[in-house]
């Protein structure tokens, strides 16, 4: 079974969640045969969430489950005011992700440059800790683009395990699910987050999977899902998370 829940109906709030917006993301899921979305934006636009009309146009789509999240920034040492902001809505999940390292927002193109100024293995090591952080706080369902650091195709050399390894550890021992985000083949990377190499160790250490697009516009719902079902299944994956109400179900991929 297909889902997709990590979609974006206000973008970059380059729109309005309005219910023509929200129907065409919801046709595109049906025509694709996804049987069910996520819509989760960004908390920084929390303004401009309408969880109802969500609701109300979701009515019109029997053939599909739809669910309402958030996309919520983790940073260390805030993890009391996020929960505090988490618990103002009625939500089936968050995924918790990493966007910002000690104010860079590190995946934003106009920033690439402070790249430049890291040492590649501390930046990863100090990316990953930020991971291992969010895991451990109990705040989420599910972790967003788990390598998104590599964004631009900046990588450490030697292997990327000896950094990740132990914060997928720390993942399994927090029951935390991950998602496989299609959306870096659009990226310089050019490669789903995360790497193969990640996937297969999240898969011997039993951590569950979503599936994702990170879609900011309806016509990339659901965008190379069928490529990450058969890249799990190789794997060993069967089973894909679904939420509800801050519940993970698991259903057959």
């Amino acid at each position: 079974m297909l889902v997709d829940y990590h979609i974006h109906p206000l973008g970059h709030q380059d729109r309005a969640m309005t219910a023509k917006n929200l129907k065409g993301f919801m046709e595109e899921a049906v025509k694709k045969g996804i049987a069910e979305i996520g819509f989760a934006d960004h908390n920084r636009y929390y303004q401009q969430f309408d969880f109802e009309l969500i609701r109300q146009v979701a009515e019109d789509f029997s053939e599909l489950k739809v669910r309402a999240g958030i996309e919520m920034d983790y940073t260390p040492g805030e993890e009391l005011e996020i929960k505090d902001f988490l618990e103002q809505f009625e939500l089936d999940y968050v995924i918790g992700s990493i966007h910002y390292l000690d104010g860079w927002m590190f995946d934003h193109p106009d920033y690439k440059a402070e790249y430049q100024n890291w040492d590649l293995a501390e930046l990863y090591q100090t990316y990953f800790n930020y991971i291992k952080q969010a895991a451990q706080s109990g705040l989420f369902d599910f972790l967003g683009h788990l390598d998104l650091i590599k964004i631009f195709n900046f990588k450490p050399e030697g292997n990327i395990l000896e950094i990740v390894a132990p914060v997928l550890e720390v993942i399994a021992e927090n029951d935390l699910a991950i998602e496989i985000n299609t959306n870096g083949l659009n990226k310089p990377v050019g490669e789903f987050y995360p790497s193969k190499k990640i996937l297969e160790r999240a898969y011997q250490l039993e951590i569950p999977v979503t599936l994702s697009s990170d879609a900011h516009i309806a016509q990339r719902v659901g965008e190379n899902l069928t490529e990450v079902r058969d890249l799990l299944r190789g794997i060993g994956y069967r089973e894909v998370a679904t939420f509800k109400s801050r519940e993970r179900k698991m259903v057959e991929l």
